[in-house]
């Protein structure tokens, strides 16, 4: 048996469905190289989980670097600051970067102090240069950085923030400012952040500072049907595997171009398959692996749940009992018997966590096929 080329809740072999916006993050990345300067306003991706945001700024990394550029990875954490980490990450890198190395003993010794006056409570070392705030150190963090890229034969840097949402509103305005501060200097910082989230990201990063609302926002959709096929034919025709026809449109069924359940239906088809070189995935190999695949969505599913406030928990009940598609929000209050007016919260809270949006005035939906499936199910007692 090939071993499966399909990593549900990792980087998949092949990113089906998301090509143009890799070609966004492309053409960013071309005004960094071309005019050595800022690449501009954040340029933002959101979605909710599952999606592939983390999985589409790994592979914009990863061309990124091939490309010639400097890059830098770090997580929004509530309980951190990004400061610290930040600079973690680029003393890392260029550690690890045996051209800019050299040349870095100075920022290196930056990004140490950094890393130690904001990152350690109570620690201290020499406050020459130290940043006196992390706003400071993030900005004066990057332009060194980038600077140092170019004066080396690289484009400069690209700073890729997961979680977006998720770091400190004051990191967030820092951040912001940054970039602000970058787009408007008479010299050159080749600088480009690129950044992804969960639906409460834009509001995240308006919340932060005003002017980010001229960042550049993305909403990731879920996957057609060109791009499910894509997902599930091209990793496997790469070792030498096909996919039957009515397997695929099988499949398509199943998942609703739900990106993650994608990657689950066909690593459980491909072991229920165990194909060598030149074998066929059938049809009833992924009816095979279907239960396996659902099994996993329901534990994804309650463990959202799991997360949730009672008051959201019977708001999402109630929709669920009335469908799988757009339900009219006075609807909604007439299952739970209250006006619409209280819904206002949970019904943002839940957009915010990903779980539900918009669908038009007035109307919500699931975001991830199933959802509603599994609330009914949990009413019925099964």
């Amino acid at each position: 048996m090939i071993p499966s080329p399909y990593s549900p809740g990792s980087l998949p072999a092949y990113l089906a469905g998301r090509g143009h916006e890799l070609q966004v993050i492309r053409d960013r990345l071309a005004r960094v190289d071309a005019l050595g300067r800022s690449g501009g306003p954040l340029l933002a991706f959101h979605g909710p989980r599952g999606f592939g945001k983390t999985s589409l700024l790994r592979a914009a990394q990863r061309e990124a670097v091939a490309s010639g550029y400097l890059t830098v990875w770090v997580t929004g954490r509530d309980d951190a600051p990004l400061a610290p980490d930040l600079a973690g990450a680029l003393a890392e890198e260029i550690r690890d970067n045996s051209s800019l190395i050299t040349q870095a003993s100075t920022l290196l010794a930056s990004l140490d102090k950094v890393q130690v006056e904001l990152g350690v409570p109570g620690a201290k070392v020499s406050a020459e240069k130290t940043p006196k705030t992390p706003g400071d150190a993030i900005e004066r963090s990057l332009k060194q950085a980038a600077g140092l890229a170019r004066r080396n034969d690289q484009h400069g840097l690209v700073v890729f923030v997961d979680e977006f949402q998720d770091a400190a509103k004051s990191d967030r305005r820092s951040l912001l400012i940054a970039l602000q501060h970058f787009d408007g200097a008479p010299q050159g910082h080749p600088v480009a952040v690129i950044a992804a989230g969960l639906p409460s990201l834009p509001s995240a990063v308006t919340d932060a500072a005003t002017f980010g609302e001229r960042s550049d926002f993305h909403e990731l959709h879920l996957l057609n049907d060109v791009a499910t096929v894509e997902a599930l034919k091209l990793p496997a025709e790469h070792v030498g595997v096909r996919w039957a026809q009515d397997a695929l449109e099988e499949a398509i069924e199943l998942t609703q171009g739900y990106p993650h359940e994608v990657q689950l239906l066909g690593e459980a088809a491909w072991n229920a398959a165990r194909p060598i070189n030149g074998s066929m995935v059938s049809i009833g190999n992924v009816r095979e692996g279907r239960e396996i695949a659902e099994r996993r969505m329901d534990q994804l599913f309650s463990a959202r749940l799991a997360k949730t406030t009672d008051e959201q928990r019977r708001f999402l009940i109630a929709m669920a009992t009335l469908g799988d598609g757009a339900i009219a929000r006075g609807s909604i209050a007439d299952q739970l018997g209250v006006p619409t007016e209280a819904l206002s919260r949970p019904r943002q809270e839940l957009i915010d966590r990903g779980l539900v949006e918009s669908a038009g005035h007035g109307r919500l939906r699931f975001t991830v096929p199933g959802f509603a499936a599994h609330l009914r199910a949990l009413g019925d007692g099964s």
